[in-house]
């Protein structure tokens, strides 16, 4: 519960950082996206688990969803999104029951709500990063620990924009389950590095303040 609420105040510290922009510019984006890359079940310890079947080796992942972006001020914004994302890894049995060597492999697939601060540069280059909540289907994963849970993301790309269509493409990576829903002793994560590509269609809701002197 700790890990949570210290969590939810970094998030609420990054959210805080729309006060140093002067310049209001309620922009809202609603789009779309789809990602790929590859992924590795981790466990952040060096201590040995008895009950692990290992090596694991890292396979595709693929994600979509839809997505809501505010820009709040010129240079930031928050970004909330809805997406299923499928995830393959590869295992050996611990101890081996084949002598030669043989790869198992499981599907699993996630459905996430990642909530991210937008950060804007110039030249329309950005960096983000946020929290991932993972919602896990029923039985999934069998060989790894359950990926439910709050997890992280870091980014960093560009946009470009063409009238009030935004294309944006994202290296980022992702590290799932970092405070799980329901934990185990050393918990397993699965890391992901991705490529990301978004569209999304803009509408400024601000509009340009007259010249006093024009209202006289």
């Amino acid at each position: 519960m700790n890990k949570a609420i210290l969590l939810v105040f970094i998030l609420l510290q990054n959210a805080g950082c729309f006060a140093q922009d002067k310049d209001l510019n309620k922009e809202i984006m609603v789009g779309v996206y789809a990602s790929g890359g590859w992924n590795k079940p981790v466990r952040l310890t060096t201590k040995y688990i008895t009950e692990e079947t290992s090596p694991w080796y890292g396979y595709e992942s693929y994600s979509a969803g839809i997505k809501v972006s505010m820009i709040v001020f010129e240079k930031s914004g928050i970004e909330i999104a809805a997406c299923f994302s499928k995830h393959k890894f590869g295992f050996e049995l611990s101890p081996p029951i084949y002598f030669e060597k043989k790869i198992y492999t499981e599907t699993f697939r996630i459905i996430s709500i990642p909530i991210t601060y937008k950060r804007n540069f110039q030249n329309n280059f950005f960096f983000d990063a946020g929290t991932i909540i993972d919602f896990k289907r029923k039985n999934e994963p069998v060989w790894i620990d359950t990926q439910s849970g709050f997890g992280l993301m870091f980014g960093a790309g560009k946009e470009i924009r063409i009238q009030n269509f935004i294309l944006d493409i994202t290296p980022d990576i992702e590290l799932h389950s970092l405070i799980p829903f329901i934990g185990e002793d050393f918990q397993q994560r699965l890391f992901v590095g991705a490529i990301r590509i978004g569209i999304s269609y803009s509408h400024n809701f601000v509009k340009t303040p007259k010249n006093k002197k024009d209202e006289q």
